[in-house]
């Protein structure tokens, strides 16, 4: 009886492609469990742990179903009850992230819910660290402390794109969309956009005290409030006291309407309505604006906030 894997068997040839792709397959599957081990073993490496870790896919892609992955550095914490990490095989720079709950984030011993009913993630990172990254979430809300109350931000959608600099590897662009934006009791902020400049510090950094002396450059924030358009630029920076410094040059539609928001969210008291009214009659005769629109500067300084040269209230605090 002639061996079927002799060559000369004339049925050899009849079972030898079959033969080569099994043995192709079974390569490509030690190459392609290599892999997802050598992924796994990165995310152990920068800290993150789960309780469980399933990968899927074969042969197209890596899916990582991982429950309770968690993640501690120093002075900050996150933690989440599953997500589902994509990749494919031969191309492990690009990730997409699907997160099934509500993170618990913990920054300095201040804890954070970010809570949302949807939230995808797609990540670009090469070997100078992260490229890109693109965030849609769906009703996002954020619950957190800030000096001594409650607060509450919730919005319909949360769209943000992030792009790293080519000119400079550590600061990053970063565009940002919301609509029917919400903060505590119903008190709506509005449509959003904006762009802005930043250092990849400003989200890396564990030490919260750290962070004073960064600054934040806004080249673009529109907002649209019922009446009121609003469009700002300018530099903020996070002061060592805890409160913002800097200023923002607004140009806006409407300033009965401005200074009605700005009265809802404690901003200025209403003595100060008359005052500003006034004020922005003056930018119109002496500004260079007109009746529909209007030029004034917000400024943050010495713990307080002005418009122009009127005093509102205090700046808002970037942290606890």
């Amino acid at each position: 009886m002639k061996c079927i894997l002799n060559p000369r068997n004339p049925r050899f040839w009849l079972f030898a492609p079959f033969i080569g792709l099994g043995l192709l397959a079974a390569i490509y599957l030690f190459i392609w469990q290599i892999l997802a081990d050598g992924i796994n073993e990165a995310m152990l490496d920068n800290g993150v742990s789960w309780q469980s870790n399933e990968v899927s896919g074969f042969p197209a892609r890596l899916t990582f179903d991982i429950e309770q992955p968690a993640w501690q550095g120093d002075g900050m914490s996150w933690r989440n009850p599953a997500m589902q990490m994509t990749l494919m095989p031969f191309n492990d720079q690009h990730a997409i992230v699907d997160f099934k709950g509500a993170h618990q984030i913990g920054y300095s011993s201040h804890p954070l819910t970010l809570g949302h009913e949807g939230h995808m993630v797609s990540v670009v990172a090469d070997l100078e660290g992260l490229a890109r990254l693109s965030m849609d979430v769906t009703k996002p809300n954020l619950q957190t402390m800030l000096d001594g109350r409650k607060l509450k931000i919730y919005a319909a959608y949360l769209d943000a794109q992030m792009r790293r600099q080519p000119e400079k590897a550590t600061r990053y662009d970063l565009a940002v969309e919301s609509e029917k934006l919400f903060i505590n009791r119903g008190k709506e902020i509005g449509r959003l956009t904006g762009l802005f400049d930043y250092d990849l510090n400003l989200l890396t950094e564990t030490d919260i005290d750290a962070l004073a002396g960064e600054k934040i450059t806004v080249q673009k924030l529109n907002l649209m409030r019922g009446e009121l358009t609003l469009a700002a630029r300018g530099t903020l920076v996070l002061g060592k006291s805890g409160h913002l410094r800097g200023r923002l040059d607004l140009n806006f539609v409407n300033l009965r309407a401005l200074v009605d928001a700005l009265e809802e969210f404690g901003l200025s008291k209403r003595r100060d309505r008359n005052r500003l009214l006034l004020l922005g009659g003056l930018a119109t005769a002496f500004g260079g604006s007109t009746q529909d629109r209007i030029n004034l500067t917000l400024h943050f300084r010495d713990k307080s906030t002005y418009l122009d040269k009127i005093k509102l209230g205090p700046a808002p605090r970037w942290r606890p």
